[in-house]
């Protein structure tokens, strides 16, 4: 008699995750930073005025959904398990990420488009922390900021500035130093960005936040390194590569050697660490935040199981990305429930 709705209850939690969780991963394809910005107007913390739209609510979540519709319809359902307020906020930052991503990965644009576009772009964010939208999505985002006074806005400047240093040809990354600061810019800052919905302290949550962003974007570097090479990017840590005497080219080439998947096994071992903090600090967050936490933790780290258990070789001449099953997903999110229920 209990297990439909056993099994409706599982649903519905699994969809309440995947809209929060989307995003913090949502943007997380494969762009990079090296450097924070503080140029722009922006990056304080700053009060805005009191925006004058209301009656234009209506325009701006249409918007949103219409964009949600487009991209991600299984979202779209499930903000409608949220309440109000939070749904909007979740979608307005769902947009303006989208939105970014679509400019960085269009394929149809040059680099020297593509970089003129994120230029726009952060001209444009600058528009909104000055109370002038313009359109409903940017709208949605500005009423955002400003029921939250605790949102940095910083982190958006900063996942611009990292898009930036994506935009180029045959992208790669340096050392792990960069490579951290690169999870930082495209997912530790949506960690941030995520913070007031939760109704966390910013102060207390920040360190947690940031690890678990990070952790998502190591783990999908190491997911799709093989999508990555086809539009020829590699992130692995070339100071790495090199010390194992493994060449771009060689990556390039889908030559998963033993010394490439040692390397591919020390990213997993600083995701893995990441992971752990995060998992440490969720205790920093109130209500639901814990399990949100949780369960984000154990879907990634099924991830790092499963790339442990096929040697590491993440690299397949059918360009595929490293997946895990339903079942999997649902195991992990059952042991996150356990884990919270009895504070392990």
């Amino acid at each position: 008699f209990f297990f439909p709705h056993i099994y409706l209850l599982g649903k519905y939690m699994m969809r309440f995750f995947i809209l929060l969780l989307a995003s913090t991963v949502l943007l997380v394809s494969k762009c990079s930073g090296f450097s924070f910005r503080t140029s722009s107007s922006c990056t304080h913390r700053r009060m805005l005025p009191m925006l004058h739209h209301r009656s234009s609510t209506t325009q701006q979540d249409e918007a949103v959904q219409e964009l949600m519709k487009k991209h991600d319809p299984i979202l779209q359902f499930a903000s409608r398990l949220l309440d109000a307020e939070t749904a909007r906020d979740a979608s307005a930052l769902y947009a303006w990420c989208r939105r970014l991503d679509e400019i960085t990965d269009d394929p149809s644009s040059d680099i020297a488009t593509i970089q003129q576009r994120l230029s726009d772009w952060e001209r444009r964010f600058n528009l909104i922390c000055r109370n002038e939208p313009v359109d409903d999505m940017d709208r949605a985002l500005a009423m955002y900021i400003e029921r939250n006074d605790d949102l940095e806005l910083s982190p958006f400047t900063d996942m611009i500035s990292g898009m930036q240093a994506d935009s180029v040809q045959n992208r790669t990354i340096s050392n792990m130093a960069e490579l951290d600061e690169y999870a930082y810019q495209v997912a530790g800052t949506v960690g941030l960005m995520l913070l007031p919905l939760l109704d966390a302290n910013v102060e207390e949550s920040r360190d947690a936040a940031v690890a678990l962003g990070k952790a998502i974007q190591l783990i999908n570097i190491l997911r799709d390194a093989s999508p990555d090479v086809a539009l020829g990017r590699v992130y692995l840590p070339q100071d790495m590569l090199r010390a194992e005497g493994v060449s771009t080219e060689d990556v390039l080439q889908l030559k998963s050697s033993p010394e490439y998947r040692n390397v591919v096994a020390a990213v997993a071992d600083r995701a893995e660490a990441l992971l752990k903090e995060a998992e440490m600090g969720k205790s920093t967050l109130p209500g639901m935040g814990p399990l949100f936490v949780q369960v984000i933790v154990e879907l990634y780290r099924e991830y790092l199981i499963k790339l442990e258990h096929i040697g590491y070789d993440n690299l397949n001449l059918s360009g595929e990305r490293v997946k895990i099953k339903t079942n999997q997903k649902l195991m992990a999110s059952l042991k996150a429930v356990i884990k919270v229920l009895t504070r392990k």
